[in-house]
């Protein structure tokens, strides 16, 4: 079942939810940029919410509400129950262009993030009632293109009533959960950190483990987050596969 409310609806309601939130920590450089159909082919965003020092790029997905009405659907079997799905291709020129621009986020060249977005409410009922309390944006899938490397062909990301998130058609949980208030409230700590000219929080487990997976993914040296293996040995593993020793002093609460 497509969603009763267009892309172009859901994509400014998106927009508008970002800038309002961002600009509460980033001072603003400038209105979203949302380029022509032309230029969007080569970008691989529909829009660009500028900060000074940071931007949020975001590609707009139309999700289909799959329920138990269409158990012939080919992603039902994997999720067993109602589910939001959209699709990507990963051979698309697109798709390559979000890629490179992650890249080069990721790398340091440019500041900032870049995500796929799509809704995780299909009518126009529940729409409204997230344009009405500032919840769009946390109602909607994130994931960065990224997740889909190695994949070739036509894949589904599909999300299910109670938010367990799968990549079709070999199923497998995407390595990066992002929710929109997470990425909200990194913002405001950094934002705080550079202000006060103080160093950032001491790193977790789990941010130096998803810090390990980006540059073993960049080297093409990539592992499946093995959910049984406990946070230490699993960050052991990447640096093996990054050919660095790591040491960890695990100090007990003081």
């Amino acid at each position: 079942m497509e969603c009763s409310f267009s892309e172009f609806s859901y994509g400014y309601a998106a927009i508008r939810e970002a800038e309002s939130e961002l600009a509460q920590v980033y001072r603003s450089r400038g209105a979203p940029i949302l380029p022509s159909l032309v230029a969007e082919e080569q970008l691989g965003w529909d829009a660009q919410i500028p900060f000074v020092e940071y931007a949020l790029f975001l590609q707009f997905k139309r999700a289909q509400y799959v329920s138990r009405r269409h158990p012939a659907s080919p992603t039902w079997p994997h999720v067993g129950g109602p589910h939001y799905r959209f699709a990507i291709d990963t051979d698309g020129h697109q798709h390559r262009a979000l890629l490179y621009l992650e890249q080069r986020l990721r790398t340091g060249v440019e500041i900032g993030e870049v995500f796929y977005a799509a809704p995780k409410f299909h009518e126009d009922r529940q729409f409204d009632a997230c344009y009405s309390t500032g919840e769009v944006l946390d109602r909607s899938s994130l994931v960065s293109p990224s997740e889909f490397r190695g994949d070739s062909g036509v894949h589904h990301f599909v999300t299910d009533l109670n938010g367990n998130s799968q990549i079709l058609s070999t199923p497998r949980a995407p390595q990066r959960r992002v929710s929109w208030e997470g990425l909200v409230a990194m913002a405001q700590e950094h934002a705080v950190a550079a202000t006060e000219g103080r160093p950032r929080r001491r790193m977790s487990v789990g941010v130096l483990e998803e810090e390990l997976m980006v540059s073993a993914e960049m080297l093409g040296r990539g592992s499946d987050r093995a959910i049984d293996v406990p946070p230490i040995r699993r960050i052991q593993r990447l640096a093996a596969l990054l050919d660095c020793g790591l040491v960890l002093l695990l100090r007990s609460p003081e």
